[in-house]
C-alpha cells in the first residue's frame, strides 16, 4: 500500500538528499559560494559607496563652478546683472535642475534648516537640505526631494545660493543599489547551484567506486576501479589502487597455484614416506634393509624441510623483510670466490668453466641472497650443460650498471617458457628427470627483484644467457 501513495519514492529523495548534504564537495561548495558572496558584497559595497561619494564630489564642484560663474559678476560691480542673471535662470518652476537666490543675511529665508559643511573658505558652505526649504517656488511634488546647495556669504549683507536637485543621482543610486542585491543573489543562487551539482558528480564517482568494492569485497578480484578521461584527483587514485588490485590479484592467483603445486608436488614424497615407513614395521631393526629405509625416509623428510625453507627464503625476499640488511657488498670477491669453486665443480663433470670479473665491483646488496641466487643460476648451468660443454661468468661494470653474465652451451629454455620458468614449482620436460622443486629461479626472480635489478633470458645457440643488470649507486 506504502508503493501506492509513492512513499518509498519520497523516502528516497530524501535519503539521496541527505547524501548529498554530507558530501564534502556541496559543504565546500556552499561554503565558497557564501565566502564569495561576501566578498562580492563588499566589494560592491564600497563601489556603491565610492560611487555616492564620487557623485557627491561632482555635484559639489559643478555647483563651485556655477557659484564662480555668478561671483565674477558681483565682483566687476555689477550687482543689478547677478539678479538678473539669478531671475533669467529661475524662469520656470518646473526646472529645478539649478536653483539660485539671493537671502539676507540673516538666512531666515531657509526655515533654520541649514547644517553647514564649510569648505577652506569660510565665506562659503554646503549643505544636503529639501527643495522646499530652499524657495518656494518649488511644485509641491517636489518639496521633500533632496538638494544639494552653496552658500556664500557676499559684503552687502546678502547670501548667495546656488543649489542642485539631487533627485537624479538619487534615482542612479538606488539602481545601482538593486543591481548589487541582485548580484548577490544570483552568486549564492549560483553557487547553490553548484553545490548540488558538484555533489551529485562526486557522489556519482563514490557509489562507482562503492560499487566496485563491493563486488571486490564478494569475491570477484578482476573488477577495476573506474577511470575517466578527465585525469583528476579521481582517476589518480583510481589508477593506483587498480594498480594494487592487479597486484593483489596477481598475488592471489600465484598463492592457488601455489597452494595447487605443493600439495601436488608434496604428495608423492609423503606417500613415498609413508610406504617406506611402513616397510619399516616388516623388517628387523637390526638388518642393513631396515637401516637403509630410515636413512632413505630421513632423505625424504630433508628434501621436505628444504622445499618449506626454500618457500619461506622467497616469501621473505619477496616481502622486503630482508630490505633493511642490505650492505656494501663486494660483487668482484664474491663472484672471483664463486668462480674458483665452480671451476673445479665443472672440471668434475668434464665442462669447461671460465670467468672473467672486473676489479672493484661493488654494490649495496644482501650478499647472502645474491650469493644464493648466482649458485642457483650456476648450478642449473652446470646441470644442464652436457660434458664437453662450456660455461663462462662474466661480470663487467656498465656505468650506471653493472653487470653479470652467465652463459652455458646446455639444453636452454624455449623463448615461450623465459617467464613462465620464474613461477614456483615450475619445471621444464626436459628437467623432469634431475632431482630439484622448481624453487631456484623462484628465489633468483624475488631476490633480483628486492635489489631493483633486472634479469634476461637470451639464447646462447646452443644454451642460455642470463644477464642480470644492477643499478649502481652515483
Amino acid at each position: 500500500m506504502l508503493q501506492t501513495f509513492g512513499y518509498p519514492a519520497s523516502m528516497k529523495k530524501i535519503s539521496d538528499f541527505q547524501q548529498l548534504l554530507n558530501t564534502t564537495a556541496f559543504r565546500l561548495s556552499l561554503i565558497y559560494a557564501l565566502l564569495f558572496s561576501v566578498i562580492a558584497a563588499a566589494a560592491l559595497s564600497i563601489m556603491y559607496w565610492v560611487m555616492v561619494d564620487k557623485i557627491k564630489l561632482q555635484t559639489d564642484e559643478r555647483l563651485r563652478l556655477e557659484t564662480s560663474v555668478l561671483m565674477k559678476s558681483y565682483y566687476n560691480g555689477q550687482f543689478d546683472a547677478l539678479v538678473q542673471t539669478i531671475q533669467r535662470r529661475n524662469p520656470d518652476k518646473s526646472t529645478t535642475f539649478f536653483i539660485y537666490a539671493l537671502l539676507n543675511r540673516r538666512g531666515r529665508d531657509i526655515n533654520q534648516t541649514f547644517n553647514p559643511e564649510y569648505t577652506t573658505d569660510r565665506r562659503q558652505a554646503y549643505s544636503t537640505m529639501k527643495l522646499g526649504d530652499i524657495s518656494h517656488l518649488i511644485p509641491r511634488e517636489q518639496k521633500n526631494d533632496p538638494a544639494r546647495v552653496l552658500l556664500t556669504i557676499l559684503p552687502n549683507k546678502r547670501l548667495l545660493l546656488v543649489g542642485v536637485d539631487l533627485n537624479q543621482p538619487k534615482q542612479l543610486l538606488k539602481k545601482i543599489f538593486s543591481v548589487v542585491i541582485s548580484a548577490i543573489i544570483i552568486i549564492v543562487t549560483l553557487g547553490l547551484f553548484g553545490g548540488i551539482f558538484m555533489g551529485r558528480s562526486v557522489l556519482k564517482r563514490i557509489d562507482a567506486v562503492r560499487k566496485t568494492a563491493g563486488e571486490i569485497i564478494e569475491g570477484d578480484l578482476t573488477q577495476r576501479m573506474p577511470v575517466t578521461r578527465r585525469n583528476d584527483e579521481f582517476d589518480r587514485l583510481s589508477g593506483v589502487l587498480n594498480r594494487m588490485l592487479q597486484r593483489l590479484e596477481v598475488s592471489m592467483q600465484g598463492m592457488r597455484e601455489v597452494t595447487d603445486n605443493l600439495a601436488h608436488d608434496l604428495r608423492t614424497p609423503l606417500n613415498r614416506l609413508r610406504n617406506r615407513l611402513e616397510l619399516t614395521q616388516l623388517k628387523n631393526p637390526s638388518t642393513v634393509d631396515y637401516q637403509k629405509a630410515q636413512q632413505d625416509a630421513i632423505e625424504d623428510v630433508d628434501t621436505l624441510i628444504n622445499t618449506f625453507n626454500s618457500l619461506l627464503n622467497i616469501a621473505q625476499t619477496e616481502s622486503g623483510v630482508k630490505r633493511n640488511e642490505l650492505t656494501q657488498v663486494d660483487i668482484s670477491q664474491l663472484l672471483n670466490g664463486m668462480g674458483e669453486l665452480y671451476e673445479v665443480v665443472a672440471e668434475e663433470e668434464n665442462i669447461s668453466f671460465d670467468y672473467s670479473i672486473a676489479n672493484h665491483l661493488a654494490l649495496q646488496g644482501n650478499q647472502q641472497l645474491l650469493a644464493q641466487a648466482l649458485t642457483n643460476l650456476l648450478d642449473n648451468a652446470v646441470k644442464y650443460t652436457p660434458e664437453g660443454g662450456r660455461i663462462s661468468l662474466t661480470a663487467i661494470n656498465q656505468h650506471p650498471m653493472l653487470l653479470i653474465t652467465i652463459a652455458d652451451t646446455g639444453l636452454g629454455i624455449p623463448e615461450d617458457q623465459r617467464e613462465h620458468v620464474f613461477k614456483r614449482f615450475v619445471r621444464l620436460d626436459n628437467a623432469r628427470s634431475t632431482v630439484g622443486n622448481g624453487l631456484g629461479l623462484s628465489l633468483v626472480k624475488a631476490v633480483i627483484d628486492l635489489h631493483n635489478a633486472t634479469l634476461q633470458l637470451f639464447d646462447h645457440n646452443p644454451g642460455l644467457k642470463v644477464e642480470i643488470k644492477f643499478p649502481l649507486d652515483d
